[in-house]
């Protein structure tokens, strides 16, 4: 993503009832998730209390229920999502495959794109071009993908010849299930990348499908997930652990080789986001809590410790909304330290029939939420957070202006988060809720 703060959020959708996958935009600056002025996020926002990680993951962490239910619902409208932009039935396969999920929805560098994967390994790439929907095929992955994990590589010269506007980036597609040793007969890592036949300036330039290495650490594993992954610098780091052992690998784009960066796991539960603007990395934790850290050592092999990272716990919400246990968060980084939070929720109720609690409706909660540091220039000031009985605002405008300054010069994907930490606060703005109806699910957030 390039230029200003983000504007759509694009979601994947299931119906049930049709068996259709559908693709929608939906419009944020119509969805209002952010306060528009500091006075207001002074006045209505609110911090979310901080905890101390004594280190990086731990299982004791839970969400805090503070908030009564009345409260969170009129403090968090019903929404609808917008209409469709593309409709897709599920691919003519095998009908014993016993995955319910036929098509992914895969993010890219451009708001405007987005990869179609289905169960036959088909790619397909959605784009909006001058307000027209256009589409085109990629090259079919080589190996199907149980529980595919993204990651989106921002384009370089090479995507942007002579006004070929090539903005989709490169994506590396590893499988979050890992079986490595059948490594051989069944490609697990594969990267669908923009280039020509060779080095040549002159060499006609089009997309490619690569299938990858695993890190050679792991070979000899029967199983193995891949916990976390986030792109630091020119190298995609993952998470791996399984039985037989855990660790953290680095990826090098440009070499294609590994290198093991260490034998602990990242603090984030699946991707992890670069915020240049705070020279940290922002995701759910482990433990499905918000958490930012600094990463740019990793790739050296620095082991990251806890006054490199920040969890913040979530005390906004009822007792009477649970985490899905089949759903976990997931974040979109909007640019200028802001994400949308989406949080997959089942709403409960005590069943007198049964004498327990039950889940009777499901929804998913967006919230806005704002990285911010503060530096101590004072209330208001541009890189300082307020503070109003309790609530604070980072004082950024909502329109991620380059003005916009969080606390750090905005540098590449290497890093610049040390020493940040202190005084780095967690801002939650607005929330809005879509109510899972008539089988109509929310599969991706992108």
């Amino acid at each position: 993503m390039s230029g200003g703060m983000r504007q759509i959020l694009n979601l994947g959708l299931y119906d049930g009832v049709k068996r259709a996958y559908s693709l929608r935009r939906l419009n944020l600056s119509k969805l209002q998730l952010f306060h528009p002025t500091a006075e207001e996020a002074a006045a209505h926002g609110m911090v979310l209390p901080t905890l101390a990680p004594d280190k990086p993951r731990a299982g004791n962490r839970k969400r805090i229920y503070n908030t009564k239910l009345a409260t969170a619902e009129a403090a968090a409208p019903k929404m609808d999502v917008p209409k469709p932009e593309l409709v897709m039935g599920p691919p003519q396969i095998s009908p014993w495959l016993n995955s319910h999920r036929f098509v992914h929805f895969f993010p890219t560098a451009s708001e405007s794109n987005v990869i179609l994967g289905d169960r036959g390994n088909r790619m397909l790439r959605f784009n909006i071009v001058d307000g027209f929907r256009y589409m085109d095929t990629l090259p079919c992955l080589h190996g199907v993908k149980e529980m595919p994990m993204v990651i989106s590589v921002p384009p370089t010269d090479v995507h942007l010849p002579d006004g070929h506007q090539e903005d989709t980036g490169d994506l590396y597609i590893i499988d979050g299930l890992l079986h490595p040793d059948k490594a051989e007969v069944r490609p697990q890592f594969e990267a669908l990348v923009w280039r020509g036949f060779d080095q040549s300036a002159i060499s006609s330039k089009f997309w490619h499908c690569d299938i990858l290495p695993l890190p050679p650490w792991i070979n000899h594993h029967e199983h193995a997930m891949v916990f976390g992954h986030a792109l630091v610098g020119d190298s995609i780091c993952f998470s791996i652990c399984g039985a037989q052992g855990a660790g953290t690998y680095c990826f090098h784009i440009a070499t294609r080789e590994w290198s093991k960066a260490g034998d602990c796991l990242m603090p984030f539960h699946g991707k992890a986001d670069y915020v240049p603007e705070l020279g940290l990395w922002f995701g759910m934790s482990q433990d499905n809590l918000l958490c930012a850290a600094d990463l740019s050592g990793l790739v050296r092999g620095e082991e990251l410790s806890p006054d490199k990272m920040r969890i913040w716990q979530r005390d906004d919400l009822p007792e009477e909304w649970q985490p899905n246990s089949l759903r976990n968060p997931c974040v979109v980084s909007l640019g200028y330290g802001r994400f949308i939070i989406v949080d997959f929720l089942d709403f409960i109720k005590f069943n007198k029939e049964w004498n327990e609690m039950d889940a009777v409706k499901e929804f998913a909660l967006f919230t806005g939420m704002e990285l911010a540091f503060s530096n101590g220039k004072g209330k208001n000031g541009r890189t300082g957070a307020s503070k109003d009985n309790g609530h604070h605002s980072s004082g950024t405008d909502c329109s991620g202006n380059e003005s916009c300054n969080c606390g750090s010069e905005a540098g590449s994907n290497g890093g610049k988060g040390k020493g940040l930490m202190h005084g780095l606060r967690m801002i939650k703005h607005k929330s809005h809720r879509y109510m899972f109806k008539k089988q109509l699910r929310i599969e991706e957030v992108l």
